[in-house]
């Protein structure tokens, strides 16, 4: 008996010992259960604002990006959009379904079901082109980026895409391709070469240059710009290259000589412009050339005519110089004969025969008149040009001096008379033939001549007005052209004026008149500032 109580007490302390150890080992793990429990809890609570603050993000990206973006299930029903996909669209899904069949174009339908095709094979397609319809049925172009959603067994759920309105870029690329063509068919129908160059090679040339060097398209395709060139003109005009090359200028022109297919040479005139990428670099240069051949020939006709013109008129000169000394001297022994035979037998002609002796004086005097006219005349114009300031007041001051003034006539400035570029005598020459006329031509007992400047925005405008005879309108025109004058005026030669337009038109003006038979006559004539 107390064998078997021994036995039961080692056995009790055994279990009790064996208790001990388990309360000491549940105690251990209960500690760490508690401590991982803790960590737990604070690893998803960190998790869950992760989460949270990741879907805001989402949240925000989806609200605020600026193009449209869709989500749908696999049948095309919308299941999410955002504010741009609703302003793009028109419809907004919390009020009312909406599946994306409705929305294409009628004849993408084929297109889009094809693209719909590789994006469920594929998983994904980028920049797929299309038209699509809103709710007020307007055509819209879009692109469209989508890709599928899968969920956690790797199964697509929907797609999901970013949609760009790309109408307007579609617009302007259309009205550029136009705009293109246009210019296309300007540069191939245009009269001027051009060239299409990069790095000194021939990239494209059109109708023109080909025709000007002889050359087919493709045979310049083929060449360098220095296979063209005149080795000479080539380097002269590579300086300009290199400069245009370095970014110092964008464009010169210069004239050029280019070798020509059947061995002939083009003179031409070239303006080369750069066209630049958003560096500054060159990408190409465009050459224009226009044949100078013609121009040239026309400048060395011209330099000729020009020539030949001056020689002309250098001999006309001359030619009425001599006829002016050659008709002056008979015209002077008759005068003296005339003078002669009156002081001679001067008992013996009688007053009919003295009144013919004095009409015969007023002839050779209004010969030797018209003589120095036209001398007057051929040298307007002849007289080397030295240009001056010259006091108009001074001028008219001396030519009234100079002139006769009968005491019944005024002649008046009414205002002052600017300075202007020119020559005395030429100037003298215009405001003594104007100012004679009018003194010559007034027969009021109270004559008056009034001279008179207004300045205008480029010229100054001078007027001699008169009170007397007046002109007919049919001799506006006729009294500038030389030898003619009013009919029944023996007195006078009919150069007087030619002269003065000649002298006015010398000085780039224009001269005019207005008058009245009876009451007078006013003379207008320009000279530039």
């Amino acid at each position: 008996m107390s064998k078997e109580t021994d036995i039961l007490k080692r056995a009790l302390a055994r279990e009790k010992n064996a208790r001990k150890q388990a309360e000491k080992i549940l105690e251990e793990k209960a500690s760490d259960l508690f401590q991982l429990t803790t960590e737990l809890r604070t690893a998803n609570e960190k998790l869950e604002s992760l989460v949270s603050e990741r879907t805001s993000e989402l949240q925000g990206v989806f609200e605020n990006i600026v193009d449209a973006y869709v989500v749908m299930n696999l049948s095309g029903d919308v299941l999410k959009m955002n504010d741009a996909a609703k302003t793009l669209f028109g419809y907004d899904i919390d009020k009312e379904p909406l599946n994306v069949v409705g929305l294409i174009y009628k004849q993408d339908i084929p297109y889009a079901m094809k693209s719909f095709q590789e994006l469920v094979k594929k998983g994904a397609f980028t920049n797929y082109n299309a038209r699509v319809y809103t709710k007020q049925r307007e055509v819209r172009n879009v692109q469209i980026n989508a890709s599928l959603v899968f969920n956690a067994k790797k199964e697509p759920i929907a797609a999901q895409g970013i949609v760009r309105d790309t109408t307007e870029q579609v617009k302007n690329q259309q009205v550029f391709e136009e705009q293109k063509k246009q210019l296309s068919v300007i540069v191939e129908n245009s009269s001027l070469g051009i060239a299409l160059t990069q790095h000194g090679k021939i990239l494209q040339t059109n109708s023109a240059f080909q025709q000007l060097l002889g050359f087919t398209a493709d045979e310049l395709n083929t060449m360098q710009v220095k296979d063209i060139s005149v080795k000479d003109e080539y380097n002269a005009s590579k300086e300009k290259m290199e400069a245009l090359n370095n970014g110092d200028i964008d464009n010169f022109t210069i004239q050029k000589k280019y070798r020509k297919k059947d061995g002939g040479i083009l003179t031409a005139k070239t303006s080369v412009s750069a066209v630049r990428n958003d560096l500054g670099n060159i990408k190409y240069q465009v050459a224009l050339i226009e044949d100078m051949s013609e121009q040239l020939k026309q400048q060395l006709k011209e330099k000729q005519l020009l020539s030949d013109l001056e020689k002309s008129n250098q001999e006309l000169n001359d030619y009425a110089h001599i006829v002016s000394h050659d008709l002056k001297s008979p015209l002077r022994s008759i005068s003296s004969l005339i003078s002669w035979l009156q002081e001679d037998y001067a008992d013996v002609f009688d007053k009919k025969a003295n009144t013919t002796f004095d009409m015969l004086h007023k002839k050779v005097d209004k010969m030797d008149q018209l003589i120095n006219g036209v001398l007057e005349y051929a040298s307007v114009d002849r007289i080397e040009k030295k240009i001056y300031s010259i006091n108009l007041n001074q001028i008219v001051q001396d030519v009234i001096e100079v002139i006769y003034v009968p005491e019944h006539i005024s002649v008046k400035i009414t205002n002052t008379l600017p300075t202007v570029q020119g020559d005395e005598f030429r100037l003298q020459q215009l405001f003594q033939n104007l100012i004679s006329n009018a003194i010559k031509y007034n027969d009021k007992q109270k004559g008056v001549v009034k001279i008179s400047c207004e300045e205008k925005e480029r010229f100054w405008e001078f007027s001699i007005e008169d009170n007397g005879i007046g002109v007919e309108k049919k001799y506006f025109e006729k009294i500038f052209n030389v030898f003619q004058s009013l009919e029944n005026e023996d007195n006078s030669t009919g150069i007087g004026l030619s002269i003065v337009k000649k002298i006015v038109d010398f000085y780039g003006g224009r001269i005019w008149l207005t008058s009245q038979v009876g009451e007078g006559s006013t003379f207008y004539f320009t000279i530039k500032k």
